[in-house]
């Protein structure tokens, strides 16, 4: 079975906002399954679209931006699961 982008369901997107582009915590369930969590960076090319890259290293800042909002995450996996 190949992977098919309709069964992909955002539950929510935490984002912080950098000069350069964004660091984008995403909590994505696919084909309703149990809810994972996608790290993803962001940068705007010149021609003005947005190009997506996998998070790599993360500075101190934006790891405390994640203790910020991972609890609300791990609440909403928790959620998720009780309800399937």
């Amino acid at each position: 079975m190949s992977y098919n982008s309709e069964k992909d369901i955002l539950v929510k997107m935490f984002e912080m906002k950098q000069n350069e582009g964004s660091l984008l915590f995403s909590l994505m369930s696919y084909n309703n399954g149990e809810p994972k969590l996608q790290i993803t960076r962001t940068f705007g090319k010149k021609d003005g679209s947005t190009y997506y890259s996998a998070a790599g290293r993360l500075r101190k800042e934006e790891i405390e931006f994640f203790l910020e909002h991972g609890k609300e995450i791990l609440e909403l996996i928790n959620k998720t699961r009780e309800t399937t």
